[in-house]
Parts: C-alpha cells; sequence; structure tokens
C-alpha cells in the first residue's frame, strides 16, 4: 500500500520527535547520545553507485568518497551534531547521496568533538586539513565547503579563516539548515520550537555548553559566525526548512551577507525540518534540496 507523502510525514515527524528529540530533553551522557544516533542513522540507506576509501589526513580519520576515478572537483563536507554528535557513521549515506548526486568526490572529515575537545580544537583541526590539501596541490577554485547544522557554522567560521589567514579561498560554501548563532538569540528557536521534528532547543544549550569554554564570549565570530564581518566570502548557498528551529540563524545569515555583496543562494523548504536534506531517500523535498545543491555546485565549476 502506497502511503500519501501527507501521511509519510507526519509518521516521521512522530517518530523522529518521539526517538530523538524527547529524549535529547533528558540530558544523556555524550556516549550515550552518540551510540544511539548512530543507531539511528543506520536507517539511511547508502548509494550504492560511489566508492568509499578511509583516509587520514592532517592526523585524522577521513573518508574519501567518489562517483568514479578521476574526478577532480572536491566537496569537503563538515557534519553536524550539536558539536559533541555525528561522525562519519552518522552522515555517511547523506554524504553518498551527495556525491551521486553531484558527480563530484567528498571528503568526509571526523573532526574533535567537544565536550572532550571544545573551541577551538574543531576549527584548528579543520583548518590544517584545508592547508594540508593545498599543500598536496589540490587548488583552492576546486573545494567546496560544505556542513550541516553545527557542521555548517564550522564551515561558514573556516571559510572566515581561510580569508583572515590569506589563503586562496575556496569556490563556494555550501550551508544547509545552519547553526550560527551560539547565543541563542534567533526568534525561530521559539516559534518553532513544537514544529521541528528533529532538533531540540535542549540539545542546542547542551552543545554549546560542551564547546564553548566559560571563559569565552558566545558572541565571538569564530563561535557565533553570524556576528563576523562577512565580506569577502565565496558565493553560498543556504538550505533550509520552513519548520525548523534555526530558521532564523539561515535568514539572518542571509540578510547580513548580502549587505556584505557575498553572493547568496537562498533556498527555502516548506513543511522541513532540521537537516531534512539526510531524508533523501524518502522525501520529495530531499531530493530536490539535493538537486539545487547539484545545481549550484556545478554552477560555481562552470565559472
Amino acid at each position: 500500500m502506497k502511503i500519501s507523502p501527507l501521511w509519510k510525514q507526519l509518521i516521521t515527524e512522530s517518530f523522529l520527535k518521539t526517538t530523538i528529540r524527547l529524549p535529547s530533553q533528558f540530558n544523556l551522557a555524550p556516549s550515550s547520545a552518540r551510540f544511539a544516533i548512530e543507531q539511528m542513522c543506520r536507517l539511511f540507506p547508502q548509494n550504492k553507485n560511489v566508492s568509499i576509501r578511509p583516509i587520514r589526513l592532517a592526523g585524522l580519520r577521513a573518508e574519501e568518497i567518489k562517483p568514479y576515478n578521476d574526478v577532480t572537483q572536491l566537496i569537503l563536507h563538515i557534519h553536524g551534531g550539536a558539536f559533541f554528535l555525528g561522525s562519519l557513521n552518522t552522515h555517511r549515506a547523506f554524504v553518498s547521496d551527495m556525491v551521486a548526486r553531484t558527480q563530484m568526490q567528498a571528503l568526509h572529515v571526523d573532526y574533535p568533538l567537544a565536550p572532550e575537545q571544545p573551541f577551538p580544537e574543531a576549527l584548528d583541526a579543520l583548518f590544517d586539513i584545508y592547508n594540508t590539501l593545498l599543500v598536496q596541490g589540490i587548488q583552492a577554485k576546486d573545494i567546496i565547503l560544505s556542513g550541516d547544522s553545527c557542521g555548517a557554522n564550522l564551515a561558514l567560521a573556516l571559510a572566515l579563516k581561510i580569508r583572515d589567514e590569506e589563503l586562496p579561498q575556496v569556490s563556494g560554501l555550501m550551508l544547509l539548515s545552519p547553526f550560527l548563532d551560539l547565543t541563542l538569540t534567533s526568534e525561530s528557536l521559539r516559534y518553532n520550537q513544537k514544529h521541528d521534528a528533529l532538533l531540540s532547543i535542549e540539545t542546542l544549550e547542551t552543545g554549546i555548553d560542551y564547546y564553548v569554554p566559560k571563559s569565552m564570549d558566545k558572541s565571538h565570530p569564530s563561535i557565533s559566525p553570524l556576528f563576523a564581518d562577512l565580506a569577502g566570502l565565496p558565493p553560498t548557498l543556504v538550505q533550509v526548512g520552513s519548520k525548523e528551529i534555526l530558521l532564523d540563524d539561515a535568514q539572518r545569515f542571509k540578510e547580513k551577507a548580502e549587505q556584505a555583496n557575498v553572493q547568496v543562494t537562498f533556498k527555502l523548504y516548506t513543511g522541513m525540518w532540521h537537516n531534512f536534506q539526510m531524508f533523501y531517500a524518502w522525501f520529495d523535498e530531499a531530493k530536490q534540496a539535493l538537486a539545487d545543491l547539484a545545481e549550484f555546485a556545478h554552477a560555481l565549476d562552470q565559472s
């Protein structure tokens, strides 16, 4: 029996609220929360039309995911997880879909997580990765920085660090359901609190407590890159769902980036929750998001 799109969405949202969002309000130990998320993400089907090779880069575990051997364009993807969750395992299926859809290779990195390694460990490690890629002869114009949720925070912070260190800048940024304001001043945190099926304010608060040292201001531009000077960033794609508690993070970034003369492609997906792109196998909106992402990436390759 074929389930209607509306019923499929309602069933999925109910399942996510029960299995992920509700437990997140009980402040589980990081190890328990990580195990639960990894088990849940095993439900996502991995794309079989790509090859996956484990590697080490700048001392970190990573995976090189390719659609074919001699591909040159590289997407450096930084996974989400509120700075203390997520891994190669949780996002492998999504990145494999991204690679299959774009026909570009991806580098998926197992960066340091809080609370074991708080700010600036993750950002510094990713900066080392980028430097290593340049040393290996990969040209900045062939690299697209991508991230989902807190991974989008780190991708944006990395692009700003690349700019400030006067290194060759990447060709583009892809920010998916971005978490950019760790001061939690976005209005959508309140008005979408009951609508976002996946992400809770409690998860964000836990991640912030783990990630940000007590001595640091949460509005520091490297921690909350929404408050950074955004001038000089490369063309940027922003994707966000209308039901996300982080909706306003994305909208505020769009407004501020455009004021700084950054070329922004902003995509809003009606009825979608946080990180809906990972549900590519089941929802047309997620399929459209991957198609939009591929269109953006290909336009960068041709410019």
